[in-house]
């Protein structure tokens, strides 16, 4: 829950090499260079994205030093900003904030809307809770998206891909100048995917919808959107939008490893089997499986937005955003040992199923200065979230010539696990300003919001509620000094908050509730040009302090071992680190970028999981100590280290303005843990991506391979601890993909 911000970056910093010069960017309600903003900023822009052949947040964190990104088929989606992992990835909350043009994203399953339409993408590192609000913990990030302008230009572009896998795309977009003040623009995308993993499952090619039919990890996604912007006088503008995204994504090829089912290979010895994974995960195979039957994310978000501004008096302006999104969710992941085989009952898990309606309002006075400028404001946000977690059984497949879909089926049974309804209440007063000295070189800011967030829930199968009150002040503070012309130093240091929540199933009154989560950051930054805008350079190194970590728990006073976890506040963390990246551009033909991110993240010593140390437990004082406690451990299901680097050629050519271009780009991250306790690791991987690509008159067209060299990895994984048998779900990244787009602007 945040307050929307203007827009901090406007195009990567590998297009600060272009000979036309300066890279705008929006801070503070001023446009200033992204080289003086102070704060580490990663933004790519439409352009680069597609240079990149970037299709989605995990492609985005592939090329954002200090960005990764977790999918568990779609619906617990976790971006992770500098080794700040959250423990509980279903959590309602997340530990980064996600904007659509300012507009808080409130669902995890909302943050990966994919490229379509969007002029740029902007990754915020450190806590950003005293300018976005709530849950911007670790940082933020934004999607800013084509809109309408008035400048009086048309422009219009299309564009077709075909693919590998049955891959197709199209789409259009235009912006229409209706008047030098009024401008309208419309988008509309399309984009289909049979997957590239072979489905090996015996009924991989029944059609059944919701499913997944034919190969595994395809999708069928839709977008569109309309705006408007209008500016009848000097110094007012009006901006009204509407975007909706129709996602269809089949479940991701995933692997489960069972204690119950003898998979696991060390740790105490329960039911007869090892209770633990130790080692490197099982690598995939050449072939994965899916039951037809199952289904990833099948999610519907629309978001309104109005945005008005004024500037009554000078260097005073006053402004206003109106966000409203809405939204539904329903995923269905088959979660046995053997797909092919699951015995006479298959198990899916029908989790998260449910919708979202919020509503958001956000006042705001500027005054822009010579010496001084500052800001303040109020925000109000209000809304329900529905959320269901379900367990599904249904007879295995025995003839293909009569299978529904699996809630359709008479012989499913649906075993109803949760359904909550969350209601959300976010009050908040901000302020800011900010010195500058007289002759510009040194700056000062301070910047602060106070927040009250009324958080509420029902349990709509006993009707039982809780309430409660989260209050909290985050705020950022900066120092600024340009050592040149083209040389900043900065250090600031900011705290951010994430909000709590409740435990509806605990048995004491005092953990029916947990709560918030805070960290300070301390950072010292610097952004230069070298060598007449030749080389870019950017450097942060960080310290975070991050303190009361919500970790799942059994609950202590449940008289069954195998209750549902509950959430308490367990521990603290230190993480430090660094982030670099540079630009090279050495003449008109070949540039080259790149970047490195280093996040040393660890728990304290008095941090535990509970988790390790219930009856029985898990642990046997060698792989992980019984009393739970995983002090000194890595943060888990995040690299400690990460690095892209990309070259690009190009030339013009002697007719119709044309130009060619070829460009690799090689992306690695360092292995991570699966839990906290550290026993077991995803390995380390290196992806390539290869473009080429020709422009003649109106027309690119550009041939593309991502993950070129077909590299087969985990990706991520997801762990379940009880005493009833502990598993280890392994998904799978996208294998080689390819394919021509052409495009054709007017």
């Amino acid at each position: 829950m945040g307050g929307a911000v203007p827009a901090l970056a406007q195009d990567n910093a590998a297009e600060a090499l272009a000979p036309s010069g300066e890279i705008v960017v929006t801070a503070r309600n001023k446009q200033v260079s992204i080289q003086t903003v102070p704060m580490s900023i990663t933004a790519l822009s439409a352009e680069t994205m597609e240079k990149k052949s970037v299709q989605g947040m995990d492609d985005i964190a592939r090329f954002t030093p200090g960005l990764s990104f977790e999918s568990y088929s779609g619906g617990f989606q976790s971006p992770v900003i500098r080794g700040q992992a959250q423990t509980k990835v279903t959590s309602l909350e997340s530990n980064v904030a996600t904007f659509y043009d300012g507009i808080y994203l409130p669902r995890s399953w909302t943050v990966d809307l994919g490229v379509a339409a969007l002029d740029r993408v902007e990754v915020l590192k450190g806590p950003q809770s005293a300018r976005y609000g709530r849950n911007a913990f670790a940082g933020a990030i934004n999607y800013i998206s084509y809109k309408a302008t008035t400048d009086g230009t048309y422009s219009a572009e299309a564009t077709a891909t075909a693919g590998i896998n049955e891959r197709y795309d199209w789409g259009v977009q235009a912006k229409l100048p209706i008047s030098s003040e009024f401008g309208l623009a419309a988008t509309y995308f399309h984009s289909e995917y049979d997957g590239s993993w072979r489905n090996d499952n015996p009924y991989a090619g029944v059609k059944v919808s919701p499913g997944t039919t034919g190969r595994i990890g395809g999708w069928d996604n839709d977008s569109y959107s309309v705006s408007a912007r209008a500016e009848p006088t000097p110094g007012m503008v009006f901006e009204a939008s509407y975007t909706r995204f129709d996602i269809e994504r089949e479940t991701n090829p995933n692997y489960s490893l069972q204690q119950t089912s003898g998979q696991l290979n060390c740790g105490n010895v329960r039911g007869g089997n090892y209770s633990m994974l130790c080692g490197k995960v099982p690598s995939p195979g050449d072939d994965a499986s899916a039951d037809p039957r199952s289904y990833g994310a099948i999610t519907r978000t629309e978001i309104g937005r109005i945005y008005a501004a004024y500037e009554f008096l000078p260097h005073l302006t006053a402004s206003y955003l109106f966000g409203r999104i809405t939204g539904d969710v329903d995923i269905a992941n088959l979660t046995e040992t053997n797909n092919n085989d699951c015995g006479t009952s298959c198990t899916y898990q029908n989790a998260p199923v449910g919708s979202i309606d919020y509503d958001s309002h956000e006042f705001r006075f500027d005054y822009d200065g010579k010496a001084i400028d500052f800001a303040f404001g109020g925000f109000l946000s209000k809304g329900v979230d529905f959320y269901g977690f379900d367990l599904v059984t249904a007879p295995p497949i025995t003839d293909a010539s009569n299978v529904l879909p699996l809630k359709d089926d008479p012989a499913s049974i649906i075993i109803p696990l949760e359904r909550t309804r969350t209601s959300t209440l976010v009050r908040s007063l901000f302020g800011e300003a900010h010195w500058t000295s007289a002759d510009g070189s040194t700056r000062v800011g301070a910047e602060g919001r106070y927040s009250w967030n009324d958080l509420g829930t029902l349990n709509r199968t006993t009707l039982v509620g809780y309430q409660r009150t989260f209050r909290s002040f985050t705020p950022r503070f900066t120092l600024e000094h340009d050592l040149g012309a083209e040389s900043l130093l900065y250090a600031s240091a900011a705290k951010g908050t994430k909000a709590g929540g409740f435990n509806a199933t605990a048995i004491a009154a005092e953990d029916k509730s947990f709560n918030e989560e805070s960290n300070w950051t301390y950072e010292i930054g610097s952004k230069n040009r070298f060598f007449n805008n030749m080389l870019t350079f950017n450097l942060a190194v960080f310290y975070t302090d991050w303190s009361a970590i919500q970790i799942n728990s059994p609950d202590p006073n449940a008289t069954n071992p195998n209750a549902v976890n509950i959430t308490k506040n367990l521990g603290d963390a230190t993480v430090y680190g660094l982030e670099l990246d540079a630009v090279f551009q050495p003449d008109e033909h070949w540039s080259f970028d790149g970047n490195f991110s280093y996040a040393h993240g660890e728990y304290s010593s008095d941090t535990v999981d509970a988790r390790f140390s219930r009856t029985v437990t898990p642990c046997d004082d060698v792989v992980c100590p019984t009393d739970g406690n995983v002090g000194g451990n890595q943060i888990e299901r995040t690299p400690r280290a990460k690095a892209a680097f990309g070259a690009q050629w190009g030339t013009q050519l002697p007719w119709d303005n044309g130009s060619v271009f070829l460009r690799g780009d090689l992306t690695w991250q360092d292995k991570m843990f699966t839990t906290p306790a550290n026993e077991s690791y995803i390995p380390a991987r290196t992806l390539v991506n290869l473009r080429t690509g020709i422009t003649f008159g109106s027309f690119d067209l550009s041939l593309w391979a991502r993950n070129a060299f077909d590299k087969k990895y985990v990706s991520n994984a997801y762990v379940v601890l009880l005493p009833s048998g502990n598993s280890y779900q392994l998904f799978w990244g996208q294998r080689r993909t390819a394919g021509l787009t052409l495009k054709a602007r007017y």
